[in-house]
């Protein structure tokens, strides 16, 4: 006698209840957390758009299945030191270039290689490279960021190579 497919028991109420529960604190979480994103960023003006806005954006954090993880707040002050410091500095450096003709400025495409395996540390880094005066990414793929440098020259591997570690143990990779 050939088996029946067996098949698969409905899901129980009482299981999905504290999923369904948690999903949804999480969404409204995340839409405060929005809203008050957007309160910062437009000084609490343009409600209307920002609204939908926050709503749209908690909607998409849902469906890619993002979630808040609680950052180490100690790596975050090393990477908010680290940073302010890199932004003095390097911008400090690029007036300089401007202003003297005689600096060296050889820019160019280069490319990093990644050592972290976690794709938010990955997409921060990809970010915040941009923000550091002097560097540009444009993109990266597999184990590869790809870099423009006002100056190919300067050791800017070494600060990249920093701030993705200071990433990485802020977003509690081993």
């Amino acid at each position: 006698m050939a088996e029946q497919p067996s098949q698969a028991e409905p899901p129980c109420a009482s299981h999905d209840a504290p999923q369904r529960s948690h999903t949804l604190a999480g969404m409204l979480i995340g839409f405060c957390l929005w809203l008050g994103l957007w309160a910062l960023l437009s000084h609490g003006q343009g409600w209307a758009f920002g609204i939908p806005l926050a709503a749209l954006a908690t909607f998409a954090a849902a469906r890619l299945q993002l979630a808040w993880r609680p950052l180490r707040l100690r790596a975050f002050g090393a990477l908010l030191l680290f940073f302010l410091r890199e932004l003095f500095s390097g911008g400090w450096d690029v007036t300089r270039r401007a202003l003297h003709p005689r600096l060296p400025v050889d820019p160019g495409w280069q490319t990093f290689s990644l050592t972290t395996r976690n794709p938010r540390a990955r997409l921060l880094l990809s970010a915040m490279v941009g923000l550091l005066p002097g560097t540009l990414s444009s993109h990266f793929e597999a184990n590869i960021l790809h870099v423009h440098a006002l100056d190919r020259q300067q050791d800017w591997q070494a600060t990249v190579a920093r701030l993705e570690q200071l990433l990485a143990d802020l977003l509690g990779e081993q």
